[in-house]
């Protein structure tokens, strides 16, 4: 009775631990450009040069860091981006603690989501890397494999996928040859995709869009395909931890790919399936890896409740305040960090007015003073229940 009691035990642990890394873990991370157009940001700020110019492209200027280094960028900035709005008569923004979750997750995205191809640089590309000593594209050649029959649609991806599924043949025949197989870097799968697109004899005038991933998915394949086993339960491979995510779908499809030849030797000696992916798996599988070392703000309820003094919170959220402003004893209770975020954010401009009548500004709060605060605040509110 009291092993079964156990193992249930486990199991439902397990089940509970796969639920809250999956709900840390976007379905769709391009959700939150709907928040981003809907709230007014592209009114100020652009991505890749689509929007406005008045603030920071987040095309350049890349964000990086979950929810608490948003709200703590955001409220650092909030007196300009006030003055700015009322400048120009833009409405401010008010969140709800999805809206929170699904911008950060959008804007720590577009990294990921890369610069466009350059053709000219992806057929000097097609030259050096070797790739025209196989392969013909816009004209067959006798005795090479022609690229055209790909589809029209191909992205970034799609051509990391085929060549990730075909890498044991091509490692074999390299070596055969005499051929080392090319290694990429940055943007060169997209450079060498626009230029197979571009030369292809099979044209269209449709644009080409690429599907970005979802990290949900991701995580199941990577688990089902075997990476886990190799990359964590293991781990022969280099850990999460170690790899390097935090780049744009194409550099980390090229660093998948320049990592294929030593991996597809090592499972062939450990008698193991090379994975393959069909359809969007690889996209899914990259962008669980881009989400997975996510930069995450650290902190505690004991450093929050030193900053609810040091910041000045308890001047007006303790009883006996003089601006009618609720105490802390008296806050409703979020139920997940981004209401908490949300609710800090939408009462940043009353703050600011009461903060001004007195000569003071805004206290400056970096993302573990933002993640401390919450722990605090979320301590009490608890203890209120």
């Amino acid at each position: 009775m009291k092993k079964n009691f156990t193992v249930k035990t486990v199991v439902v642990f397990l089940l509970f631990l796969s639920i809250a890394t999956a709900q840390q873990l976007p379905e769709n991370p391009m959700a939150g450009r709907v928040v981003f157009e809907k709230q007014g940001c592209i009114s100020c700020h652009s991505v890749y040069g689509s929007g406005g110019t008045t603030g920071p492209d987040f095309g350049k200027k890349i964000f990086s860091g979950d929810d608490f280094y948003l709200l703590s960028k955001m409220w650092n900035h909030s007196s300009k981006m006030f003055l700015v709005m009322a400048q120009t008569g833009t409405k401010r923004p008010s969140f709800t603690g999805q809206d929170v979750k699904e911008l950060s997750d959008f804007l720590y995205f577009v990294r990921f989501l890369g610069q466009p191809g350059n053709i000219s640089t992806g057929r000097h590309l097609f030259s050096t890397k070797g790739c025209a000593r196989c392969h013909s594209v816009g004209r067959a050649v006798p005795g090479k494999v022609a690229l055209d029959s790909m589809k029209i649609y191909v992205s970034p991806i799609h051509l990391a996928e085929v060549m990730w599924n075909h890498s044991t043949l091509m490692h074999e025949r390299g070596i055969r040859k005499g051929i080392r197989l090319p290694s990429f870097s940055d943007n060169e799968f997209a450079d060498l995709t626009a230029y197979i697109r571009g030369a292809s004899s099979l044209k269209t005038e449709d644009k080409i869009y690429s599907y970005p991933g979802s990290p949900v998915r991701g995580e199941q394949l990577f688990k089902s395909k075997g990476c886990y086993y190799c990359h964590v339960e293991k781990p022969i491979g280099p850990t999460l931890d170690r790899m390097k995510a935090d780049q744009s779908v194409t550099e980390i499809a090229g660093a998948m790919w320049n990592h294929s030849g030593k991996m597809a030797s090592t499972m062939k000696k450990m008698g193991l399936k090379y994975p393959s992916f069909t359809g969007d798996e690889m996209a899914d599988v990259i962008s669980y890896l881009y989400f997975k070392n996510l930069p995450r703000a650290e902190g505690s309820a004991e450093s929050g409740a030193r900053l609810f003094k040091e910041k000045g919170c308890e001047n007006c959220h303790v009883a006996g305040n003089k601006v009618d402003a609720p105490t802390i004893d008296k806050f409703a209770h979020f139920r997940n960090e981004d209401e908490f975020l949300a609710a800090l954010w939408n009462h940043a401009p009353k703050m600011e007015e009461v903060l001004l009548a007195h000569g003071k500004k805004l206290p400056e709060l970096m993302p573990n003073d933002v993640k401390s605060l919450y722990l605090f605040i979320d301590a009490k509110t608890k203890e209120g229940k």
